[in-house]
């Protein structure tokens, strides 16, 4: 339970910290109205993934969907594509989470030091040595993981409740007609339209993973 009100809250975090892109590209009603269709968008991918785990529990996902459901002849094939594909986004959602600390690394130091000038090569070197220490620790300190898990939902649940009152008390409150209705092109890209589809990553971010695993032992239990 602790480790799942952890990951809620991690959620939470990271949603936040990801929202850079969307506030510059569409600004405060283009990241409403993004979230809201994609949220639909994405609910009918949630509906097929629903509907083959029902008709074919598995934990492989959708690379054993693709071999059970597809033609004779392009099983291997596609199943093999689909597997590699979903590998290659697996391994790009875990580089996410070392690029978001090291953006936040870079960003304490330009409040504490306005004159330090965020280049992108510190920044991938912040994320080599994250990466590094993540590694360290799930190899080496793997006993200790439990304990440095539950020492961490103190840390978010003491650092959400702060950091949210703060906000909610202290932060200047916009207009609805702000909130709903002011769109911004921070990125330059000419048109509202583009700047929105370039700022609906930060939606996407939020909700495209879809875990089928738990389905297969949903299945053995039933």
């Amino acid at each position: 339970m602790s480790t799942l009100k952890s990951s809620q809250l991690c959620s939470v975090l990271t949603v936040s910290s990801a929202s850079y892109t969307g506030l510059l590209d569409g600004g405060l009603a283009g990241i409403f109205y993004s979230y809201i269709w994609t949220f639909i968008g994405m609910s009918f991918v949630n509906v097929s993934l629903a509907e083959m785990a029902s008709m074919a529990p598995t934990s492989g996902g959708q690379y054993h969907w693709v071999s059970e459901f597809s033609p004779t002849g392009f099983q291997q094939y596609l199943s093999h594509l689909t597997g590699w594909m979903s590998t290659i986004s697996w391994q790009a959602g875990t580089a996410s989470g070392p690029f978001l600390v090291g953006t936040l690394i870079q960003a304490q130091i330009q409040i504490n030091n306005p004159g330090y000038a965020a280049t992108n090569w510190h920044g991938t070197l912040l994320v080599i040595a994250i990466t590094f220490v993540v590694w360290v620790s799930n190899v080496f300190c793997s006993r200790a993981m439990p304990v440095f898990q539950n020492l961490m939902l103190i840390v978010h649940v003491g650092g959400f409740l702060a950091i949210m009152i703060v906000w909610w008390a202290l932060a200047p409150h916009n207009s609805a007609k702000t909130v709903f209705t002011t769109f911004t092109d921070g990125g330059g890209w000419q048109t509202i339209g583009v700047s929105m589809m370039v700022g609906q990553i930060s939606s996407i971010y939020a909700l495209i993973c879809k875990h089928t695993h738990p389905i297969s032992k949903i299945y053995e239990r039933c």
